[in-house]
């Protein structure tokens, strides 16, 4: 995982800017990636294929995290944190990252099974893809890995700004799931940060962001060994 760490975190910026552009240049899949295509604001490549690489790079990390998190804790931190420091703002941009329906996700499912999940479900909040991954599993094994309060504070500023994002429902309840995801006693110094978007997306139209709303305070409360209602007025 060392030796090709840089390319994976160059394949994941590549894929991230590409999803979350709307005007301007893409570049279309070649050996150099440097040729340009003049993009309307709405296109995207014709060939998703250059998206591919995507949910297999994130089961990859994923299970390299947790590996990390029982042994130590030692690669993702060393060097002052270095990998940390370039992995996060890769993956925490595809929170916001906007899939073409078109997008050909890897989905686990018995056999006769067919899913009516959308592609940002499945990538990013892992809806019917625990086995072939996505970005809500990959952050979760980061912030494990981690276990830092200082360097989780750029974390848990991704999650705040998830959950507090005005344009897109399905943003706000990936930002709650990840949320939801990593609390525990390590996580629970950050919690003051997180108490006004939650007591915001407590009053969230859409029920599963509530309820997801809802159970992360019943968790923070018992972490707490106290009520927050008083914080949240």
């Amino acid at each position: 995982m060392t030796s090709v760490f840089k390319d994976i975190v160059d394949e994941l910026n590549f894929i991230g800017v590409r999803l979350s552009l709307r005007t301007g240049n893409l570049f279309s899949k070649s050996l150099n990636k440097q040729k340009r295509l003049k993009m309307s604001p709405v296109d995207m490549p014709n060939d998703l294929s250059i998206f591919r690489s995507l949910q297999p790079i994130l089961l990859c990390l994923e299970y390299a995290l947790k590996a990390d998190a029982q042994e130590g804790r030692n690669w993702i931190q060393e060097d002052k944190g270095q990998r940390y420091n370039e992995l996060l703002p890769s993956l925490t941009k595809l929170l916001k990252c906007s899939f073409p329906q078109r997008f050909d996700a890897i989905v686990t499912l018995d056999k006769g099974e067919v899913t009516s999940s959308s592609p940002f479900e499945n990538i990013v909040l892992g809806v019917d893809t625990l086995e072939s991954g996505n970005v809500t599993g990959c952050l979760t094994a980061l912030a494990f890995a981690v276990r830092d309060d200082q360097m989780l504070k750029p974390f848990n500023y991704s999650v705040v700004e998830a959950c507090g994002y005005e344009k897109r429902a399905e943003v706000r309840k990936a930002g709650v799931k990840l949320l939801f995801s990593v609390l525990n006693e390590d996580y629970i110094a950050l919690l003051p940060e997180c108490l006004p978007v939650l007591s915001e997306l407590l009053e969230e139209r859409d029920e599963e962001i509530s309820s997801l709303a809802k159970q992360c305070m019943v968790v923070a409360e018992e972490l707490l060994g106290e009520s927050l209602e008083e914080s949240l007025m």
